[in-house]
């Protein structure tokens, strides 16, 4: 569905990456708002509509994003619904800047990972760890990786603290990779072999 933004009009080009759909984009397409900065009237923040998904995106006077951009790229071939879908939350979750719902969310991505891969519900959390490295779905030298999402995510689940939009992107970035080397990479190989028989 396209949106129609009533009397949006050219409030100048910039360049973002769309909190939304990820888009790297320059839009001019937007809306501004005036104060009074140190006695004068000025700029003081900007609306901008991205071209691709239609979206509004909101910079203030210090040019902070709401919702900030998306971390990471889409990870192609991933067969269940549920897993891409709460990847995909992860990576809303940063962009609006509840960095410790976004790694607990990667956390319960190894849960919904060794389900999906045959996995029994109802384990423990360590025992979904150890299906994933008992059947060869952590790569080689990937084990703190998935340690590092394990830690992470207990401390933000059991314990009274915040996560660092570091530690987040840091835990997105594994995560990535993780769906990477378990779906993406076997799924372009198939491909790769379909397209070998067919030629």
């Amino acid at each position: 569905m396209k949106l129609n933004w009533n009397s949006a009009g050219n409030i100048g080009s910039r360049k973002y990456k769309c909190g939304y759909c990820g888009s790297p984009l320059a839009s001019q397409l937007g809306y501004t708002a005036k104060a009074t900065i140190n006695g004068s009237i000025r700029t003081a923040a900007w609306i901008y509509i991205c071209h691709s998904c239609d979206k509004p995106t909101f910079f203030d006077y210090n040019k902070n994003q709401t919702p900030g951009p998306i971390i990471g790229s889409p990870v192609k071939h991933i067969p269940k619904e549920e897993v891409e879908n709460l990847f995909n939350e992860a990576k809303a979750c940063f962009s609006i800047s509840a960095f410790t719902s976004s790694v607990m969310c990667c956390r319960k991505l190894l849960m919904n990972i060794s389900v999906s891969e045959g996995a029994k519900e109802g384990a423990s959390f360590g025992q979904y760890v150890t299906y994933l490295e008992e059947n060869n779905y952590i790569p080689p030298n990937g084990k703190k990786w998935v340690d590092s999402i394990r830690k992470l995510g207990n401390e933000a689940n059991h314990k009274i603290e915040f996560k660092t939009p570091q530690e987040a992107e840091r835990i997105l970035k594994f995560t990535e990779m993780l769906l990477r080397f378990i779906y993406e990479l076997p799924g372009i190989m198939e491909e790769t072999e379909i397209q070998t028989e067919n030629e």
